[in-house]
C-alpha cells in the first residue's frame, strides 16, 4: 500500500505543471476533529499539500503537531489521501478517496477510511467508512456566502468504538470564514453531544488563521 501511495504522490508532482497544486499553512487555537478536541485546548500548527490532475484524480498529505491531550497520546499526526472527483454539472460534484491517518510515535492509533462526497449548490454530504473496525462517520455541511465572507454550518455523527459505547457522538458547528490580506480567518463554535455519559459532552470556540499558496 505504501508503494501505491508514493507512486500516486510522485505522479501528481510529475504532472503539477498541468494541474492544480497548493500548500496551506494553518495556526489553530485547538485541533477539533469531528467535535472532539485532540489537543486539550492548546494551539497547533498544520500543513496541507494537495495535487489535482485535469483527469479528476487527486492526492494530498497533511501534518499537524496535535493530539497531546495527555502523555499517553501521540503528539504528531500525518495523513495522506488519494482519490477521484467528477463534476456532473456546474452545481453537482461527486468524489471518492482513500484516507490514511498515522501517528509516528503511536502506530497502534493508526486508522484508514474510505470517503464518499456529494456536493451540490452550497451543500456537502460526506460519508466515511472506517476500515478494520474503525467506526463510521457522516456529516452534512452548508456554506452561505455573504459579502466576501462565508457562514458555515455542519452536523455530523461519529459512531462509537465497539469497545467503548460511550465514545464519540453527534457534533454541531457554526462559524464564519473571511479573507483578509490573503489570509483566511475562520472562527467557529463546536458542540459534541456524546453517545454515552453526559460528562463526555464538550463545546468551545476555535480560531484558525491560514495562508494558501497555489503553484
Amino acid at each position: 500500500m505504501h508503494i501505491i501511495i508514493k507512486f500516486l504522490l510522485l505522479l501528481s508532482i510529475s504532472f503539477s505543471l498541468y494541474s492544480e497544486s497548493e500548500i496551506e499553512l494553518s495556526l489553530n487555537s485547538d485541533s477539533i476533529w469531528r467535535g472532539i478536541t485532540q489537543n486539550n485546548g492548546n494551539a497547533t500548527l498544520s500543513v496541507e499539500i494537495y495535487f489535482a490532475l485535469d483527469n479528476g484524480f487527486f492526492s494530498g498529505a497533511t501534518f499537524e503537531n496535535c493530539c497531546d491531550e495527555s502523555l499517553a497520546y501521540p503528539n504528531k499526526e500525518f495523513g495522506y489521501m488519494f482519490g477521484y472527483q467528477k463534476d456532473l454539472n456546474k452545481n453537482l460534484n461527486i468524489s471518492i478517496n482513500y484516507l490514511g491517518t498515522n501517528y509516528p510515535d503511536s502506530k497502534i492509533d493508526n486508522f484508514d477510511e474510505v470517503e464518499f462526497n456529494l456536493s451540490f449548490e452550497d451543500f456537502k454530504i460526506s460519508y466515511f467508512i472506517g476500515l478494520d473496525n474503525f467506526p463510521d462517520y457522516y456529516e452534512i455541511s452548508y456554506k452561505y456566502p455573504f459579502f466576501s465572507n462565508f457562514l458555515s454550518l455542519s452536523i455530523g455523527n461519529f459512531d462509537s468504538y465497539r469497545s467503548d459505547p460511550n465514545s464519540n457522538g453527534l457534533n454541531y458547528s457554526v462559524g464564519v470564514e473571511t479573507l483578509q490580506s490573503d489570509f483566511k480567518i475562520n472562527i467557529y463554535y463546536y458542540y459534541l453531544n456524546a453517545n454515552g455519559k453526559s460528562n463526555y459532552n464538550d463545546d468551545g470556540i476555535v480560531l484558525s488563521i491560514s495562508k494558501k499558496l497555489i503553484f
